[in-house]
């Protein structure tokens, strides 16, 4: 594809990768289905008469190739004009971290008996689990490629595992369902005890829920959920939000939209993280950029395309798969951490909510900042929790939440995860019944 796109475009990049995928569930001791995949495609955006063109084919022959290109340089003619300059390629340190070798002899044989102990563990943890219709794991490996013509030829390896469980407690006519899923990349830090041990956990802890008092009230929101939460909110400090209308912090960079307490970094090779980003899917090195630090906006994060726009360099945060056009994404997101455990929040507030789940997210709105979502969690009183609370609603605004952030505690629920957010406590949230 580089040596055809050579004759038709002044500038291309081209993202590539194959994909492959095994798994498997497994109910009652027996394994219910198996699945294996693969994804293998290749994506080029060409750049003729300044204007960018996207096409992608899964097919790899050279008259596939040849008729991806064409469809590229035709989209061009329906593209506003961009001025840019592809990066060349630089001396990046290694990511052999994100791939482990050993996890190449791990297989679905291996996966399956480890399933099957799993699910005898899980029951055994509790009388009261009396079903477990989740189950399985999950084999990934993904290698890719991003190019162009300046002859950046950059390459990328990564694989990983997951297993979880969710089970089903019964209690005077209740049910209650908790799921836990374990993600790494060394097969030895897996735990049948482990994650048996958080599913019956999840699955029983909310048992005697108990009515509160609606109103606006102290809430805490646990390790457990604050990532989720967080996760619904990030399109607004991305660069593209803002030049579209669609991001209140939009002309805010400077500007403090936050308490003190809170921060927002893009990490992409921060010891925190097991996976380590040098490079975007444009191919520019990418960066720590404290998004919002100790309060202040600091900066959008932006990619070659929408740093043009606004006359500023590209932060390294171009996303690409594919199949799809250029967009924008956090490579690692990181709240630094606070001085307090998830406990010691708790005693902050005479009373207050403790959130460790949430249900949906229909009523919330990354635009305006909107928050309305189901909540399940214990009610707590002088740092003790009192009793287990469930079906309740938050309302609120993003916006607003981030302002009264007191505190932020100093543990992270997954080791592997790629959104790392600490409980935060939160002066004041609505609750309804």
């Amino acid at each position: 594809m580089c040596d055809l796109a050579k004759n038709e475009a002044e500038q291309f990049d081209i993202i590539a990768s194959n994909s492959h995928s095994e798994g498997l569930s497994v109910f009652q001791g027996q394994v219910q289905n198996t699945e294996i995949s693969d994804s293998v495609g290749l994506g080029v955006r060409v750049i003729k008469d300044g204007r960018p063109g996207y096409a992608h084919t899964e097919r790899l022959t050279k008259e596939a190739l040849q008729q991806t290109l064409k469809d590229a340089v035709c989209h061009t003619q329906w593209t506003e004009k961009i001025d840019i300059q592809l990066p060349t390629a630089q001396n990046l340190p290694s990511d052999a971290c994100n791939y482990n070798p050993a996890l190449d002899s791990l297989d679905l044989a291996q996966l399956k008996d480890f399933c099957i102990d799993l699910e005898k563990a899980t029951f055994a943890k509790s009388k009261e689990i009396e079903n477990i219709p989740y189950l399985g794991g999950d084999l990934d490996r993904d290698y890719s490629i991003v190019a162009n013509n300046t002859g950046l030829f950059y390459e990328s390896r990564s694989n990983s595992v997951s297993v979880g469980a969710g089970a089903v407690a019964s209690r005077d006519g209740v049910k209650k369902l908790g799921n836990y899923v374990k993600n790494g990349r060394d097969w030895k830090d897996f735990s049948v005890d482990e994650i048996a041990g958080r599913a019956a956990e999840y699955a029983t802890e909310l048992f005697g829920a108990q009515k509160i008092e609606g109103g606006k009230i102290p809430v805490v929101l646990s390790e457990r959920i604050s990532a989720r939460f967080l996760g619904m909110y990030c399109s607004p400090f991305v660069a593209e939000a803002m030049q579209k209308g669609m991001s209140r912090l939009a002309g805010k960079e400077g500007e403090k939209i936050a308490s003190d307490a809170f921060s927002i970094w893009n990490d992409p090779f921060g010891e925190n993280f097991e996976t380590k980003f040098y490079f975007d899917s444009e191919g520019c090195p990418t960066e720590r950029v404290k998004v919002v630090d100790n309060g202040v906006f600091n900066s959008a994060l932006y990619n070659l395309e929408t740093a043009a726009k606004a006359g500023c360099k590209t932060t390294g945060n171009g996303a690409r798969s594919f199949g799809g056009k250029m967009s924008t994404s956090f490579y690692n997101l990181l709240v630094p951490a606070g001085q307090m455990t998830t406990a010691e929040l708790l005693k902050l507030f005479p009373k207050c909510l403790f959130v460790v789940r949430l249900e949906g997210n229909s009523g919330c709105n990354a635009v305006s900042g909107e928050l309305s979502i189901g909540a399940h969690g214990f009610w707590c009183e002088n740092g003790q929790i009192v009793h287990p609370v469930d079906g309740v609603t938050l309302s609120g605004n993003f916006f607003d939440i981030i302002k009264n952030v007191v505190a932020v505690g100093n543990e992270y629920r997954d080791p592997f995860a790629s959104y790392k957010v600490p409980a935060l406590a939160v002066s004041e949230l609505s609750v309804s019944n």
